[in-house]
């Protein structure tokens, strides 16, 4: 791993580092009780079954004393960066906050596990034992973001009586849609490049699982005065299953088994009955929005599931706002503190900010119920209207990149665009769209990346022959998918090959997003076999230069937008 990339994975892990952006908060009152005045800060070794962990704990205290209060403990693998950074937001609320290093990476003892079962295991017993603790009321919440959030997913999923509530940001819910997308491995973006500018962190899947296991995981713990320190260090630097999550997570075809059941949190998702409230943003590129978006809606038994998400100009992070920050404050008061304060009634199912081809325009109500689907169907150059039926090649060069195709919409030779009319009235897009196809490929196999984009308005251009009105200033690409055929069941268990030359259908759905594109614009699909700034290519080796036969027309191949 590169010094930049090492920079880029510490940098977007400081972004999240938990709750620092409440940490500046105006602290209100605690719980009815002992008055707050004060904090002592704690360092316990907690036993597991796996390994000893590395707590940090800060109680609020009355008159000097530990008051007896509800925990929100963060477990993390990113010590190096601080611990506890927002407690005293915390403690002044009459919470303990508490922080425990991932087995295996800082103080804590063990072999780090990738997501795996012994980070689940230990995430499991480190909440027990906070709840038989004399300063523990037996309520327990977590919190944090990126690594900080899936490791509550894992927790979930064990089922520890005492954990009342989670509140995952940016976090993963599936280990494999982190490394890769309709089993195309994904490499980095091109979004500090153009949206969110050269400060953007959104390649972190190129880096792991390298940058934990030789990151974070092969640190030594560095708090020698312990007595179990010694035990700890060895358990740390025996060498662990470093080779098995690098062999796994960067396959090249990452098929079905163990490894990948074992780290997909998402069916067992269903099981979760403690309230959830889930965050992240519409523009994450890191983790991916989708992880958030799967897993609220997996959350079916949940007494109290919301989804809470910022917009596509914001990436790895918490959603934008005071809102959020007082939300989260509700949220642990109702769940661990027994306020009645109402969030459970007064917070949507899901709260979500749309933007435009240039800025946040704010959070606007939606209701996933309510939605619209707007069916266009793909015919010649044309998205929607009457489209005509015929084929296009798409060309599998292996080189081709999402920057190229779409600055130059009317050059042929690397991908097809397809683009539809002015728009009348405004339309928002919310959810994931999806693209139907029928594809013919010289191999047994077909990649395809299907760009979604919005070309602005201001002047006049020519586009496959059609004239539409752009502002190349202003043209975004909205959201984008991919899909290798083998994966088409959009999971990490393959589905059979497809036969060479023979027509076949394929659905890509493409990453769910919260966009308006304004009346006088005009949309466009891009279609190619891969996108270089974002996935690895897989070429079709068939003799000669090979390319994807793409049919459409009426009722072959559509686009499918979820509308408010």
């Amino acid at each position: 791993m590169s010094r930049r990339r090492l920079v880029s994975l510490l940098v977007s892990c400081a972004l999240l580092v938990p709750g620092v952006s409440l940490a500046t908060a105006q602290a209100g009152p605690g719980p009815a009780g002992p008055k707050i005045d004060g904090s002592v800060s704690k360092v316990y070794i907690v036993p597991t079954r796996d390994a000893e962990i590395y707590l940090a704990v800060v109680h609020p205290t009355a008159a000097g004393k530990i008051v007896k209060s509800p925990a929100i403990l963060t477990y993390s693998p990113y010590s190096v960066l601080g611990r506890n950074g927002d407690a005293g937001h915390w403690t002044s609320r009459g919470f303990t906050r508490m922080y425990a290093d991932v087995v295996g990476t800082g103080n804590s003892g063990g072999c780090y596990d990738y997501g795996g079962n012994r980070e689940k295991r230990t995430a499991y017993d480190v909440v027990e034992w906070v709840a038989k603790q004399p300063w523990s009321s037996g309520k327990i919440g977590m919190l944090g973001g990126s690594y900080d959030g899936t490791t509550q997913y894992a927790a979930a999923v064990m089922h520890p009586p005492h954990l009342t509530t989670i509140v995952p940001e940016a976090a993963i819910v599936r280990w494999w849609d982190y490394a890769y997308s309709g089993g195309l491995r994904y490499t980095d973006s091109n979004e500090q490049f153009g949206p969110q500018g050269a400060g953007a962190t959104t390649d972190e899947g190129a880096d792991t699982p390298l940058g934990f296991d030789f990151g974070f995981a092969l640190q030594p713990p560095i708090d020698p005065e312990d007595p179990d320190w010694a035990a700890r260090v060895q358990s740390t630097i025996t060498p662990c299953d470093e080779l098995a999550h690098t062999m796994e997570g960067y396959s090249t075809l990452p098929n079905n088994g163990p490894f990948w059941a074992e780290r997909d949190y998402l069916r067992l998702l269903p099981t979760v009955k403690i309230p959830v409230l889930v965050a992240a943003n519409w523009g994450d590129w890191n983790v991916k929005q989708h992880n958030s978006w799967m897993a609220f809606h997996a959350l079916t038994h949940s007494a109290a599931a919301r989804l809470y998400m910022g917009t596509r100009w914001d990436g790895h992070g918490t959603p934008f706002g005071a809102d959020y920050p007082r939300t989260v404050d509700d949220w642990f008061a109702r769940w661990l503190q027994g306020e009645h304060n109402g969030i459970e009634k007064r917070l949507p199912l899901t709260t979500s900010a749309t933007s435009d081809s240039s800025k946040t325009i704010g959070y606007r109500p939606v209701s996933e119920s309510r939605l619209k689907p707007l069916r266009l169907d793909l015919g010649g150059t044309i998205l929607g209207g009457k489209a005509a039926a015929g084929t296009a090649q798409l060309p599998w060069t292996g080189t081709a990149t999402e920057s190229d195709s779409i600055a130059h919409l009317d050059t042929p030779g690397r991908h097809v665009a397809f683009v539809g009319g002015v728009l009348a009235h405004d339309v928002r897009l919310f959810g994931p769209a999806s693209l139907k196809l029928r594809i013919t490929s010289p191999c047994d196999y077909a990649t395809v990346t299907a760009e979604l984009v919005d070309l602005g308005d201001g002047r006049t251009t020519t586009v496959g022959g059609k004239t539409v009105v752009t502002d190349p200033s202003q043209l975004v690409a909205v959201t984008r998918g991919w899909m290798d055929s083998r994966y088409r069941n959009e999971g990490y268990v393959p589905a059979a090959p497809t036969a060479a030359g023979k027509p076949f259908n394929l659905t890509v759905s493409l990453k769910p997003t919260d966009y308006t594109f304004h009346k006088g614009h005009a949309i466009a699909l891009v279609l190619q076999t891969e996108a270089l700034e974002w996935v690895a290519p897989r070429p079709c080796a068939a003799a000669g230069v090979p390319a994807l036969t793409l049919a459409f027309g009426p009722g072959v191949a559509s686009l499918t937008l979820p509308t408010v």
